[in-house]
């Protein structure tokens, strides 16, 4: 509801409270929380006052707005009204101290209901296992009279969360009669623990299925890395007729930009222009699969043609244009959001900048930016931002530089920004720092790992040194060291394949 219509509602002044509760929750039910605040405040000025109605509606939206300041007022107007005493009052109130993570506060209004229904006891329990206090949450679970189907899929979500598999499977199994949100919150905890043939087991065996049942199995598979699964999975969906959703199609772009998979990319691209499912989520996605399958050109076509352009979109070209090598157009784009009085450059987005530096060999201008990013963004470099700078240092050869700021980060250098450091002193043959990064490594980890060892094997060849790099690859075999194989994935009639070195397949 835009502002105009807003005030037309408000300015033909309801003659009473229901008018204005309902105008209200019409308001929250739209997600307009500042509209709902804004409703309110104009009840006020006409001389009504909030009833045991209005205060679980502004409540609701005090904790979505995550205003704890405002929540604190309310709960004090409740309590002057005479409110407070009302039962949905004081379990909204439990729920909006349980949104602001105050868990102290939440079970203090908990604890002072005097006749607690299911809804009162189930709100406690979700306060507990939604913040994972999941032992609080097992002591309360078991103090509840009567429990419903809403409390057994409650410990089964929190358990979930947890990584408590075997305790969630436990509940799963006791509910006396288990719905769509009980199958789908095992599927969690089966996803979440990277048992993804149980929870496609569980999928197949779930007698109703609903948006989140497939979105949470689709997640499941990407985040175990079982790409090709998860584009299998949305083909499935289509094939049954059923629809996706935003986060559906959000979620299967990133397995085709895993894959590289440019024709299942554009495929999904269609589908979601021709079902109006684009949105930022889906954009960014869309613009992220285009840079990582090489056709930046259509990642920067989305990227124009978007309504919208959140910080997220914003991030999502920098990045694609620095992994396809455009530093200079990436700095033009920072710039742009830099300046941009309605956009604030976040972690992802100096990690983004600092990685097109890297890769175009922008160094003076990479140096900069993570010189001033606490001054001109008010945010402290971190481990990432520390690793995109040694990579920049690095690939320019500036590697005595690289050293020192590893050396004096505030952070244990982790394997990737050592790794880097050692690969740039085999490509620039530079022998003193390579061992400095190699005693470094093994002073954190206690040795060196496959790859680790095979640059310094070669580092050693690169000077001739052929003696001490036979050394190196000897020492690997004595203590049964393997070196990982490399992988290919290529895509063929639909069908992706997977190569190891060394198949004959």
């Amino acid at each position: 509801m835009g502002f105009s219509t807003l005030n037309v509602t408000c300015c033909s002044l309801h003659r009473d409270m229901i008018g204005w509760n309902k105008a209200i929750q019409r308001q929250m039910h739209e997600g307009n929380v500042n509209l709902a605040f804004s409703v309110f405040i104009r009840m006020r000025e006409s001389g009504f006052h909030p009833d045991n109605f209005t205060f679980p509606l502004i409540l609701k939206a005090a904790g979505r707005s995550s205003l704890f300041y405002l929540g604190c007022a309310l709960h004090g107007q409740a309590i002057k009204s005479g409110y407070y005493n009302h039962l949905f009052v004081r379990t909204a109130l439990l729920n909006m101290y349980s949104t602001f993570k105050d868990i102290q506060h939440a079970y203090k209004v908990f604890e002072k209901i005097p006749v607690k229904d299911i809804i009162a006891w189930n709100s406690m329990l979700d306060s507990y296992a939604s913040n994972g206090k999941m032992e609080e949450a097992s002591n309360l679970f078991e103090s509840i009279p009567e429990k419903d189907l809403t409390s057994f899929n409650i410990m089964i979500s929190g358990y979930a969360k947890a990584g408590e598999l075997e305790l969630a499977r436990s509940i799963f199994n006791a509910v006396p009669e288990r719905d769509v949100a009980s199958w789908n919150s095992m599927i969690l905890a089966c996803k979440l623990a990277g048992c993804m043939e149980e929870a496609r087991r569980l999928f197949e065996e779930a007698p109703s299925k609903n948006i989140v049942t497939w979105n949470t199995m689709l997640s499941g598979y990407i985040q175990n890395e079982l790409h090709t699964d998860a584009i299998r999975l949305f083909d499935e969906m289509k094939a049954q007729n059923l629809k996706p959703d935003q986060l559906t199609v959000a979620g299967v772009l990133a397995a085709c930009a895993h894959l590289s998979s440019l024709e299942a990319g554009i495929t999904i691209h269609i589908y979601a222009l021709e079902n109006h499912l684009m949105c930022s989520e889906v954009t960014t996605s869309l613009i992220d699969m285009y840079a990582k399958c090489g056709t930046i050109n259509r990642a920067l076509e989305v990227f124009c043609k978007s309504w919208v352009k959140d910080i997220f979109c914003w991030n999502a070209i920098i990045s694609g244009l620095a992994i396809n090598g455009h530093g200079l157009e990436a700095l033009k784009l920072f710039n742009a959001v830099k300046y941009d009085k309605f956009l604030k450059p976040d972690d992802i987005t100096l990690i983004a900048i600092l990685s097109a530096c890297s890769h175009s060999g922008l160094v003076q201008e990479g140096c900069s930016i993570f010189a001033s990013m606490n001054k001109d963004f008010g945010i402290s470099p971190k481990l990432e931002h520390y690793g995109c700078m040694v990579d920049l240092l690095g690939r320019a050869n500036f590697l005595n530089q690289a050293l020192e700021l590893v050396e004096s980060m505030p952070f244990e250098p982790g394997e990737r920004i050592l790794g880097a450091l050692l690969s740039a002193c085999v490509i620039h043959q530079d022998m003193e720092v390579g061992k400095k990064v190699a005693t470094l490594i093994i002073e954190r980890d206690g040795g060196l790992s496959d790859g680790e060892i095979m640059m310094m094997s070669n580092l050693y060849a690169s000077f001739g040194e052929w003696e001490e790099a036979a050394i190196w690859r000897e020492k690997m075999e004595e203590e049964g060291i393997v070196k990982t194989a490399g992988c290919s994935v290529i895509q063929l009639n639909g069908k992706t394949h997977r190569f190891l070195a060394g198949d004959s397949t």
